[in-house]
């Protein structure tokens, strides 16, 4: 895009940017109150009902309260641990799939583009299938999960990257290939570990049903390091829109901010997968609709992002325990039976516009 045209994108679209950037406050407000209403839905409801009331007293007595009632007890070892690991995995997702939107400049771009997903997903079964459990205990398929994520990304990172220079569409290539690779080894896993298909079907399913207040503490770190680092990268990300070349032109290091950016978005990716399994079309869905709603400013577009996400993130999980019960639903599956739709009609829109 020539300098013009970059001039005459911002003279077209400032009257519409600027009525977004004056709504923008309003919808972090009216995504706030949706939040508190939605984790209010998630302590509430379940196999067991709890009325407001009792969950606010309950919040206020603490969990240390001796004699405690079965729905004190439901809260605090329970619904707590689960809603909050919600809240951030989705918030976390949210943000990183508005930065890598925003890096490629593809509204079909998600946090697992660079086989962060996959990689998780192939130390985890590597863990299941071997017993990994016995030595490290319930820390086994995070660990395994977190190194299985990293050398995958770190794969696709050196096979995009030439004398110092990371090419975007290399990278999502790279990671097409290293996704496909390793979804191929963990079928030949399940295919000779037949004994464990269905705790390993069920893992990569994505789900919350392994949350705990000890998970929570260890994925928070995680989530506000990366989303930070994200945020951080807004002014950045906003050059990058009119281009690489154009970004650089404006004082943008554009490989340093590619690089801070992939790295910060495979961490908290890793973390969310690590602790919850694959879960998909959070990270594709939530900023491309938020995107939509308040345009490409990544200053307001992170927060809202995370906020969405972790609204998002909660109901599917809160869809998936009560839809059916006694049963559990991974929530991987929820979001996928509403996100898939979506993609798809993401694809026809685009292939319209190339028409």
């Amino acid at each position: 895009m020539g300098a013009r045209q970059a001039r005459g994108y911002i003279v077209v679209r400032g009257s519409q940017r600027g009525v977004r950037r004056k709504l923008s406050p309003l919808f972090v407000a009216v995504s706030g109150a949706l939040l508190i209403l939605s984790v209010s839905l998630g302590l509430s409801l379940g196999s067991v009902s709890i009325p407001l009331k009792d969950i606010i007293a309950s919040l206020l007595a603490g969990p240390g309260v001796e004699e405690s009632g079965t729905e004190h007890i439901i809260l605090w070892t329970l619904r707590f641990p689960r809603v909050l690991l919600a809240l951030v995995e989705g918030a976390s997702l949210g943000v990183a799939g508005a930065a890598m939107q925003g890096l490629f400049r593809n509204p079909m771009a998600d946090p697992y583009v660079l086989g962060v997903s996959s990689g998780a997903s192939l130390g985890a079964v590597l863990g299941i299938v071997f017993g990994a459990g016995r030595a490290l205990g319930l820390w086994a398929l995070p660990v395994l999960a977190f190194a299985g994520a990293f050398a995958s990304t770190g794969i696709v990172y050196v096979l995009s990257t030439k004398n110092g220079r990371t090419d975007t569409w290399t990278l999502l290539l790279s990671g097409i290939a290293v996704s496909s690779l390793v979804s191929a080894l963990i079928a030949f896993l399940m295919v000779f570990s037949r004994q464990r298909v269905e705790e390993i079907v069920f893992w990569t399913m994505g789900g919350l049903s392994r949350a705990s207040w000890k998970a929570l503490a260890s994925a928070i770190p995680y989530a506000f390091a990366g989303v930070g680092v994200l945020w951080s990268q807004s002014k950045a990300l906003n050059a990058f829109s009119f281009g690489e070349e154009a970004a650089f032109h404006m004082g943008v290091s554009v490989e340093a901010v590619k690089r801070r950016i992939l790295r910060a978005s495979s961490l908290t990716t890793a973390s969310c997968v690590a602790f919850t399994g694959p879960i998909g079309f959070i990270g594709l869905i939530v900023p491309h609709v938020v995107r939509l709603l308040i345009g490409p400013d990544h200053r307001w577009l992170m927060p809202v992002s995370a906020l969405a996400g972790g609204i998002a993130l909660v109901l599917a999980d809160l869809l998936a325990r009560t839809i059916v019960p006694p049963l559990e639903i991974p929530v991987g599956v929820i979001t996928s039976l509403f996100g898939a739709p979506f993609f798809l009609y993401l694809l026809v829109k685009v292939r319209k516009r190339g028409m």
